[in-house]
């Protein structure tokens, strides 16, 4: 069973969610909030394996808040759910350790596949949040020097599967296109991020797009 807490200062929205969620029998909503405050004060005890924060209405773009969440539990998968208005801070939250994103007018199905992803320990970031954030990275010209100039190449394989993960691919699905398992594909995954000095997908993608290897 999936336990999952729940920050949203909107009470509507939040019954929506919540909604949502409890249709399906393996998640549970263990604890509702407005003020991370609250939050914080009981997620310790409730121990949630994912918390979904409602950036829209939480009243600013959110990068105090998911500090102080992952201050205090720096391993908890956030799943935020926002518009393509907070494009710009796309890479903040990628930065700061967010593990998911969908767009508050998903289907209800988007939403139940990304809580499940973070529940089984991967990503979530669907197309639409890559395509917004590509474009931002390529507005704002960065230009991030390639780790294959120091030595650390990438093999083809490698950059195959960093490819499948830019198309929102899961282990399963990159194991089934490349006819290789799961577990390789994680194996392949670990070797990648140890060569471009990044700790998760979400920063392994962005690479990708900065270098233009999506």
């Amino acid at each position: 069973m999936c336990r999952i807490a729940i920050l949203e200062d909107y009470a509507l929205f939040c019954s929506g969610i919540k909604s949502i969620l409890e249709k399906d029998d393996t998640l549970e909503v263990v604890t509702e909030h407005k003020h991370i405050a609250s939050l914080l004060s009981v997620v310790k005890q409730i121990n949630p394996d994912v918390l979904v924060i409602d950036i829209i209405h939480c009243g600013d773009n959110g990068i105090t808040l998911i500090k102080k969440v992952k201050r205090r539990r720096s391993k908890l998968p956030i799943l935020l759910v926002l518009s393509k208005e907070f494009s710009e801070y796309f890479e903040d939250y990628i930065s700061l350790g967010v593990n998911g994103m969908v767009f508050n007018d998903s289907a209800a199905s988007e939403l139940l596949q990304a809580v499940k992803s973070l529940y089984n320990g991967d990503d979530y970031f669907s197309t639409k949040v890559w395509l917004l954030l590509k474009n931002h990275l390529r507005n704002t010209k960065k230009n991030f020097k390639h780790e294959n100039d120091t030595g650390n190449q990438l093999t083809n394989r490698e950059i195959s599967i960093l490819k499948l993960f830019c198309k929102g691919y899961t282990y399963k699905e990159i194991g089934s296109t490349l006819n290789i398992s799961p577990r390789t594909v994680e194996t392949h995954k670990k070797n990648i991020t140890s060569k471009i000095k990044v700790r998760s997908t979400a920063e392994m993608v962005e690479f990708a797009i900065q270098n233009n290897l999506n």
